[in-house]
């Protein structure tokens, strides 16, 4: 199968010259998360990222050409598992796919999504732990913490740790965006938006949510309409999956477990990253089985730091932890002792498990 088969050829795109407050008003209305940019000659310039709103303060009459992303090109030929590997590695939710130098439609994770058979894995194979927003927390906290741990959902609480919606980047792109009443003391638009009076509960949205053990197959369509999946137990959230954690599971497969760094370009510090990941995959043999691969995303932010999120894959969940620092090799090894602290305590919590029922044996016997 190849992407042309999938695609969405009924776009909405925008132009260089216009605003956010007019991307975000498309998104919202329409429930996406991006736009292509292109010209009257539909020549693509790159892509508009609902995600890229929360990264800096916007204004309403920003230009959306301030905030382009340029993303990798796809020919209609191409085939299903090039545009994987190419959203997984890129962290680019949607991919253009272009011929004779014109923008004919686009792919996103959830279109390739849809393709894949999971068989007998479960929602628990790849979700990440869940960090979550209390309902009548302002605004600019749930931003702040948006920012803080480079997510871009946030599952709302109750005061009782009940889930009672979700945050995504449109519903604060939304507020953001917004035309500002003009301040008494100012003679333009461009204010500073009042977050005071805004709670996570007021822009919050329905979540979709599943019980452990659910059946990846028997929630994969649910992506359609929602663009994540929370886990709870007894309505309390405990972890999140997104369509990119799903598609992790359909990379190629190697004879020992992979490791795919995501968003670097830089050849050396890739390199470097991989070979410390080989020497921390040896290092914890014993500590846990079933590892199948390891996905490192490095992101670099405009206050020059990087933060490095790695999610191990086994056959009893996902392990992830994140860093950050202003070196990529420093925010790796920091990254790499969370992920050995966690391996550890899980792994002598099982030690004292185990401990435990065979002295209980014992006891009966």
């Amino acid at each position: 199968m190849n992407v042309s088969e999938i695609m969405v050829n009924k776009l909405f795109t925008l132009s260089l010259e216009d605003t956010i407050s007019k991307a975000v008003n498309i998104m919202y209305q329409h429930n996406i998360n991006q736009i292509p940019i292109v010209d009257d000659n539909l020549t693509y310039f790159g892509m508009v990222f609902s995600k890229e709103f929360l990264k800096i303060n916007i204004l309403p009459q920003s230009k959306v050409k301030g905030f382009i992303v340029k993303t990798p090109i796809l020919n209609p030929t191409d085939s299903i598992e090039k545009c994987t590997q190419l959203i997984v590695e890129t962290g680019n939710s949607s991919l253009p796919i272009v011929e004779n130098g014109k923008l004919i439609g686009i792919v996103g994770e959830t279109d390739v999504l849809l393709t894949a058979d999971f068989g007998h894995s479960s929602i628990d194979e790849v979700m990440s732990g869940a960090i979550v927003i209390e309902e009548n927390v302002i605004l600019s906290n749930a931003l702040s913490k948006m920012r803080r741990y480079n997510i871009s959902r946030l599952p709302v609480i109750n005061s009782s740790g009940i889930l009672t919606g979700v945050i995504n980047p449109l519903d604060i792109a939304r507020i953001i965006a917004a035309p500002r009443e003009r301040d008494a003391k100012s003679a333009g638009i461009d204010t500073i938006i009042d977050f005071r009076g805004v709670k996570a509960k007021d822009i919050s949205r329905r979540a979709f949510s599943v019980e452990t053990n659910t059946p990846l197959n028997a929630v994969i369509e649910n992506f359609r309409r929602h663009g994540e999946i929370i886990v709870v137990g007894n309505g309390r959230p405990i972890g999140i999956i997104t369509p990119k954690d799903t598609l992790e599971l359909t990379l190629p497969k190697q004879t020992r477990p992979s490791i795919h760094i995501a968003h670097l370009d830089d050849n050396e510090a890739r390199q470097e990253i991989e070979e410390q990941m080989y020497k921390f995959m040896n290092k914890i043999q014993g500590k846990i089985e079933n590892i199948h691969q390891i996905v490192v995303y490095v992101d670099k932010h405009k206050s020059h730091k990087y933060s490095v999120r790695a999610r191990v894959m086994t056959g009893n969940g996902v392990i992830d932890a994140k860093a950050a620092e202003y070196d990529v090799i420093s925010a790796s090894r920091q990254l790499i002792s969370r992920l050995e602290r966690r391996i550890k305590a899980g792994h002598v919590q099982k030690v004292r498990i185990k401990q435990h029922r065979e002295t209980a044996r014992k006891e009966i016997n």
